[in-house]
């Protein structure tokens, strides 16, 4: 299996150092690096439907980066991701945008190896998958591609990573089978991925796709809990409406 890496530094003299001091990794075999000169460019390539398994993106001393990061989550959830900045400042900001790594300059060749490696081991945890039959046959779908299940009496839509599905099934079975995996009911008729949900304000969340999703009253108090296990962020979060 071949594993891509995106190197998205401050300019090209950074990615030729960081192509330097990831070149013994090549070792194991798999691996195949990208260049990229601005988070942007990254961008294009991805709405052009490029994918990496994990992505080395730079943060400007004004935070720059940031919002590509956020962006790249959306279209990508599943990837993984490692910050590179002069400074701690963008620490907690940027752990926002789900990386998984945070790297301040200047560092190390031995400590980037040793970053880059325990990503792509996240990377290697083994995905989940939600089975369903459809008109098509049997359908696979990673769990991390999932945004949200909703149910018109015994049709459900499971709504993915640029794609929708529709198959027979019941909500609360659903909600039953898939809880363990961080997902939870959220409605009568919805059962939502929790790691994609960015804002929940009154009775309406947000997903990172910017899918809204009701929350009922007799959910709320659960689905905050849940959500603020994940992400605690105070401003995230509203009061149900009275």
């Amino acid at each position: 299996m071949i594993r891509y890496i995106a190197l998205c530094g401050r300019d090209r003299q950074e990615n030729l150092q960081l192509l330097q001091g990831l070149a013994p990794l090549k070792k194991h075999g798999g691996l195949e690096f990208v260049c990229f000169e601005s988070g942007r460019t990254l961008l294009e390539e991805y709405a052009r439907g490029r994918r990496f398994d994990l992505i080395l993106l730079n943060v400007g001393e004004d935070g720059t980066g940031l919002n590509e990061a956020i962006q790249l989550h959306r279209v990508h959830p599943a990837m993984s991701l490692l910050l590179l900045a002069d400074d701690e400042r963008w620490a907690i900001p940027g752990y926002r945008t789900r990386a998984c790594g945070y790297l301040v300059r200047p560092f190390s060749e031995t400590l980037l190896r040793e970053e880059v490696w325990l990503a792509l081991t996240h990377c290697e945890t083994p995905d989940f998958y939600y089975s369903f039959s459809s008109e098509e046959g049997t359908v696979q779908i990673k769990h991390s591609e999932i945004y949200y299940f909703e149910s018109d009496v015994r049709r459900i839509t499971l709504v993915g990573e640029g794609a929708s599905y529709q198959f027979s099934g019941r909500i609360s079975q659903i909600a039953q089978q898939l809880e363990p995996f961080g997902f939870a009911r959220t409605h009568k008729s919805y059962v939502v991925n929790l790691l994609h949900v960015e804002n929940l304000f009154r009775d309406v969340l947000t997903l990172a796709n910017g899918s809204q999703v009701p929350c009922s009253r007799m959910h709320h108090q659960e689905v905050t809990r849940r959500i603020r296990e994940r992400q605690p962020s105070s401003e995230l979060w509203a009061p149900p409406r009275a």
